[in-house]
């Protein structure tokens, strides 16, 4: 999956000022948040381990999609932020990279029962169903998909047998980034961010009390 500022869909901050605010790890750490690095690795690197998935799986819990057709499209990286432009202190992050391609709208629960019917149904949001008046299902090149005829714009004619175009959903980024104001993915980012901020700051407690007693 190629990636670019235009699909990073979102950084978590583990370390830093924007952390410290977020996590509240001033009254855990004080001042001295510095001696607990080697916590605040392992927390960190626990949490890398889980992104990716429960990206994917919140992902799911608001929108109608297969699990196959999400994998391998949410990319986790990690970074920093300070060294660069030359300021004071250091904000660690962890970055969800999403496919921008939209999904095929046969991974959305799709189904055609055939010629006589309206057209072909799919359910993009969880708990809900919408037809696609004319649209079918069909295997062209190898490939199954819903499709629909084109139509001539000009005289307003169906072209006979052909064009066909595959009908698709939302793409990746976009059931997570809520950049268009959608509210069902402003609640699934909402909710993965939620899900991060819970296991971290618990993670990082823990490690901190099992390096504070001399076992880490």
């Amino acid at each position: 999956m190629a990636s670019n500022r235009n699909n990073n869909v979102l950084k978590f901050y583990v370390s830093g000022r924007r952390a410290k605010g977020l996590h509240g790890l001033s009254d855990l750490a004080g001042n001295a948040l510095n001696r607990y690095d080697l916590s605040v690795q392992r927390a960190f690197v626990g949490l890398q381990r889980r992104a990716g998935a429960a990206a994917s799986q919140e992902a799911r819990g608001s929108y109608n999609v297969r699990a196959s057709a999400l994998r391998g499209k949410y990319r986790v990286e990690t970074g920093e932020q300070g060294y660069r432009t030359g300021k004071r202190g250091r904000d660690d992050f962890l970055a969800i990279w999403a496919s921008t391609r939209q999904i095929s709208l046969l991974e959305f629960g799709g189904r055609w029962v055939g010629r006589k019917s309206v057209g072909a149904t799919a359910s993009i949001g969880v708990g809900e169903s919408k037809t696609y008046d004319g649209a079918f299902i069909a295997t062209i090149k190898g490939r199954k998909a819903i499709r629909v005829r084109s139509w001539d714009s000009a005289k307003q004619k169906r072209h006979g047998r052909g064009p066909v175009r595959i009908l698709r959903g939302p793409s990746p980024f976009e059931m997570l980034s809520g950049a268009d104001g959608n509210g069902r993915a402003l609640a699934t980012r909402r909710r993965l961010i939620d899900r991060f901020h819970t296991y971290y700051s618990t993670e990082l407690r823990r490690q901190w009390r099992v390096n504070g007693n001399g076992n880490g």
